[in-house]
């Protein structure tokens, strides 16, 4: 069973709970620019979008990583990192099409959302609900599908 993240876009207030959250989960500290999820702000719009790791089927990622340490894990899919073994040039982060793969400064390491295990933190401390998650052949799934075509098809999608 593959459990993915499930972005609301719709139901983000941009509180940064869930940055906090993940940054307090991987790192110890209370520093929201150390997590692996990001709320980036559209004034001009008004709104907010959540860019976290979508685990991609063919991670662009993984192709672009210099030094070989980035996989998909068998099982759950997800994209995995040997951080320790990461020197910071950020090339999978410029590879990354939803921008996000995220440079932690503290630790000069690129890194991105392993979904705590299988308990997000930033889906524990979401107030809003915006962020789910849940197995992909689920409802979860199909809502995850149809945000996608939102984004790319305005009209597009059924609730």
């Amino acid at each position: 069973m593959r459990k993915r993240l499930l972005v609301r876009a719709d139901l983000c207030s941009g509180c940064g709970a869930c940055e906090l959250a993940c940054a307090i989960a991987k790192t110890g500290q209370y520093h929201p620019a150390r997590a692996r999820i990001r709320v980036r702000r559209e004034k001009v719009l008004g709104s907010y979008t959540l860019h976290v790791c979508s685990h991609c089927v063919d991670a662009p990622c993984i192709t672009a990583c210099l030094m070989n340490i980035i996989e998909k894990q068998p099982g759950t899919g997800l994209v995995a990192r040997r951080v320790e073994q990461c020197i910071g040039c950020r090339a999978c982060q410029v590879a990354c099409p939803f921008d996000a793969s995220c440079y932690d400064d503290g630790d000069e390491v690129v890194v991105n959302c392993d979904c705590c295990g299988g308990e997000p933190e930033c889906v524990r401390y979401c107030p809003t609900g915006a962020l789910q998650y849940g197995i992909l052949d689920t409802e979860i799934g199909r809502r995850r599908a149809n945000e996608g075509l939102k984004r790319l098809w305005p009209g597009e999608g059924s609730g």
